[in-house]
């Protein structure tokens, strides 16, 4: 039986999606959605500065909120505002949350829930290194909790012959 598998020390880094789409502040949100549409996989970009400095990070929630709900000073419906005058600086969540590759899954999740958050950058002596996602977390929790199951089944496996044994 495998010993060495537990959620309590895996860290966030082995999760985390290495490729992070960049943009920068001034990028249109028009580009950034058509960037979007056109990478189905990629919901969401950090916002960095030239010097790679993390400043945000956009998602498609961020895009639709801005741009069509109605009491947002971005939307597009209501106004006569292009997006293509709109920035991602305008519509970023700036200072998001962001955790250290060594950061503990179970403190991330507790950290994301208290943030509202469903992507988080992973970020190593200042610049973003990954990103891991709500999505990431529970795939792996899912796997870890087919593999318990499975260990469960083999131990009561075990239990059931040993006993009708006696």
């Amino acid at each position: 039986m495998e010993q060495n598998r537990s959620d309590l020390t895996l860290r966030v880094g082995s999760i985390a999606d290495e490729s992070v789409g960049r943009v920068i502040p001034d990028t249109s949100v028009a580009e950034v959605a058509q960037t979007m549409v056109a990478q189905t996989k990629c919901a969401r970009y950090v916002v960095v500065e030239e010097n790679d400095q993390l400043v945000g990070i956009i998602t498609d929630r961020d895009l639709i909120g801005a741009l069509l709900t109605p009491d947002s000073e971005f939307n597009v419906l209501a106004t006569d505002q292009s997006e293509s005058n709109i920035t991602a600086g305008d519509v970023m969540t700036s200072d998001p949350l962001t955790v250290t590759p060594e950061a503990e899954v179970p403190r991330v999740l507790r950290q994301m829930n208290e943030a509202a958050a469903r992507h988080v950058p992973v970020v190593e002596d200042g610049s973003v290194v990954g990103i891991v996602t709500l999505d990431d977390l529970i795939t792996h929790l899912a796997g870890e909790a087919a593999h318990v199951s499975a260990q469960m089944d083999n131990l009561s496996g075990i239990i059931r012959s040993e006993s009708q044994r006696k």
